[in-house]
């Protein structure tokens, strides 16, 4: 089949999120979720500021620090997951309901913490060459892993075999996925800056910030499985392997 070109698949993602609204809704029971869990879990420190006030802050020790990062990162991958099979569903079928991104944890629970914790580590060392190639290492890991849970999830390859074929891809399509990555990184800054601006307002602001930052989020996940899937039916990615069948019983 003949690769779509790249400004299909952008109309097509956004004709997809307006057909389907509910993809938006995982990240923002998740980052509920997240939200509330750090502000009963994260450890307080009281401290005596300049004018002898007690102030309390939250998370101020390395354990405390920790504990709200392992928060995020679960945060993270359950929203990346639930999403990604959620748009896988709608590429495929059309629609998509929760229960497409429920499955996707039910069926591949292990694969995606493992995928996320090789990403994590991949993460790490791009942050500490960061300084070191002046920011290449940090732009290639976000490009070269691009298609890692698209891969597991909706490719349906083992943990490593995902983050391996996602640089393949990333090498094999550079400017295509060059395209995909940088619109995806402004989305997803553009999303986090009108959320954050938005916050501030009393009451019905955090609400709509959280909207407006999942909206993003939604889209720029609709872009990559697309994309992928693009790849995928046009022969650059192997096909899906269908698992063998049961043997015969005796």
């Amino acid at each position: 089949m003949v690769e779509q070109p790249i400004e299909s698949i952008f109309a097509r993602s956004w004709a997809l999120l307006n057909r389907n609204w509910i993809i938006i809704v995982p990240g923002i029971v998740i980052g509920l979720i997240v939200g509330v869990a750090t502000g009963l879990l994260a450890p307080q420190t009281t401290v005596i500021d300049a004018n002898g006030q007690s102030v309390t802050t939250f998370g101020g020790n390395f354990w405390g620090s920790l504990l709200l990062g392992l928060i995020g990162l679960i945060g993270y991958i359950a929203t990346v997951a639930y999403t990604t099979g959620m748009a896988g569903a709608a590429w495929l079928q059309g629609t998509t309901t929760l229960a497409d991104g429920t499955r996707i944890f039910e069926r591949d629970a292990g694969r995606i913490v493992l995928v996320g914790l090789g990403l994590l580590v991949l993460a790490v060392i791009a942050v500490v060459l960061l300084i070191p190639t002046l920011g290449l290492a940090f732009l290639a890991y976000v490009l070269f892993t691009l298609y890692a849970f698209p891969a597991a999830i909706v490719g349906d390859r083992p943990a490593g075999a995902a983050i391996s074929e996602s640089l393949r891809l990333a090498v094999a399509r550079f400017f295509p996925t060059l395209i995909v990555a940088v619109v995806v990184f402004g989305l997803r800054l553009l999303g986090g800056i009108v959320g954050a601006a938005l916050g501030f307002a009393p009451l019905i602001g955090p609400i709509v910030g959280a909207i407006v930052t999942q909206v993003v989020v939604a889209y720029a996940t609709l872009l990559v499985v697309g994309e992928y899937l693009n790849l995928e039916r046009a022969g650059t990615v192997p096909p899906t392997p269908t698992p063998p069948p049961p043997p015969a019983p005796y």
